[in-house]
């Protein structure tokens, strides 16, 4: 997999076939990486699309705006780490929670106790 994420970063990295025209109207080179981050933001904010059909006629498909889109930006843009995919195996997402939360109860459970178990004696 790391292998896939260094090539992915590579491609990334590289410039689209197309360039981007900005508030003044002049071309601009962009990256592959800035394409896809502009073609999610055009989905959760929704755009109309222009599309040409093999007889040279035009027409137009409006996008509705995108939840999924602008939950994902925000989460991006909060820092918040991705939730699992739908389907994905979360055993070690699982496994960490439960592994933090074990640490959490016991360490609750040390307060409360004052570094007393059920199953140690006190001296009364």
């Amino acid at each position: 997999m790391k292998k896939l994420s260094k090539y992915l970063e590579s491609i990334g990295q590289e410039l689209h076939e197309t360039a981007y025209v900005d508030g003044k109207g002049i071309n601009r080179p962009i990256t592959k990486d800035e394409t896809l981050a502009r073609e999610i933001w055009k989905r959760a904010l929704g755009c109309v699309e222009t599309i040409e059909h093999d007889d040279g006629e035009f027409s137009h498909r409006i996008l509705k705006p995108d939840p999924r889109a602008q939950q994902f930006i925000f989460e991006r843009r909060e820092g918040k780490p991705e939730a699992p995919i739908e389907g994905q195996d979360t055993s070690l997402l699982d496994g960490i929670s439960d592994i933090a939360r074990n640490m959490m109860n016991k360490s609750a459970e040390e307060v409360v106790t004052d570094g007393h178990t059920d199953d140690t004696e006190t001296d009364a």
